[in-house]
């Protein structure tokens, strides 16, 4: 994959006006593997200086290694070009495989894209868990996965849930630390832990309960389960953190970012044939 970028600032070093283009994760790889930089065709070190309209390139392939089997399925694609994809994941069933649970959409878009003879650098952008259904974004190569780090700030993630009960404060933001139990894979909230911040507002009332739309600023493991759980609203179907049947009426159902190789929104939404309550 060939990157290009046209120097913006008179009279600095190569390293400092590409960070100022790419991630400094990326650039450390780049380092790391020595690539070769170019400036106007001539190949560059770091410290060399350049002017503005200098043409910086350099080829970005490296492959990841794959350590897990890649098995036939058919992917709910929403949305593809040549840097993501965005599916539908089914319930029960892992972003990433485990020793445990040796499936995953991982796996399914590896093979999708060994299928097309693409190159097999795929990025999950936003995890989700294996019984939450919905969109999933993943980066078909590193540069577009490192344009969209840090997630919480580069993405939208909107989700739908089905909770226990009606609210008496239909809107608000629930802001708190999440820590890990130290005996299961367990989350709660706590004084110690991250920053977790998650804005709700309630949709509409079902029959008791309660469709609520969560968007969150932060990205902790189980966030929504732990903080509606927190609040008194837990979702319908939630084993962990409610008295559910497993099958958790939690749906990631939009996601939106910044495209930057055309500088356009992408904006995905799943139909409401897709959400089953």
């Amino acid at each position: 994959m060939k990157l290009e970028f046209i120097c913006e600032n008179d009279n600095i070093k190569l390293s400092e006006e590409l960070k100022k283009h790419i991630s400094r994760k990326l650039y450390k790889n780049l380092k790391s593997s020595n690539t070769i930089i170019y400036v106007n065709g001539i190949a560059h070190l770091g410290y060399m200086e350049i002017k503005k309209g200098d043409i910086i390139t350099f080829e970005y392939n490296k492959e990841s290694e794959i350590k897990w089997d890649i098995y036939p399925s058919n992917l709910d694609i929403r949305y593809e070009d040549n840097d993501y994809l965005v599916i539908f994941k089914r319930g029960n069933l892992m972003s990433i495989p485990t020793k445990g649970c040796p499936f995953s959409v991982y796996q399914e878009v590896l093979y999708y894209l060994k299928e097309k003879k693409e190159a097999l650098n795929v990025s999950i952008i936003n995890r989700l868990d294996k019984e939450t259904k919905g969109l999933m974004v993943i980066a078909k190569n590193r540069y577009a996965a490192y344009m969209l780090e840090p997630t919480h700030i580069k993405m939208t993630r909107k989700y739908l849930a089905l909770c226990e009960g009606i609210f008496e404060i239909k809107e608000g933001t629930i802001n708190t630390l999440i820590d890990k139990k130290d005996d299961s894979n367990k989350r709660y909230v706590s004084n110690t832990g991250k920053v977790a911040i998650t804005h709700y507002k309630v949709i509409k009332e079902i029959n008791g309960n309660s469709l609520v739309e969560f968007i969150l600023d932060t990205g902790r493991t189980h966030q929504i389960r732990v903080h509606s759980a927190y609040i008194g609203h837990p979702i319908v179907g939630d084993s962990m953190y409610n008295n559910g049947d497993g099958n958790l009426l939690l749906y990631s159902y939009q996601v939106s970012f910044n495209h930057f190789r055309i500088n356009k929104e992408i904006n995905v939404t799943i139909n409401e044939r897709d959400i089953i309550l």
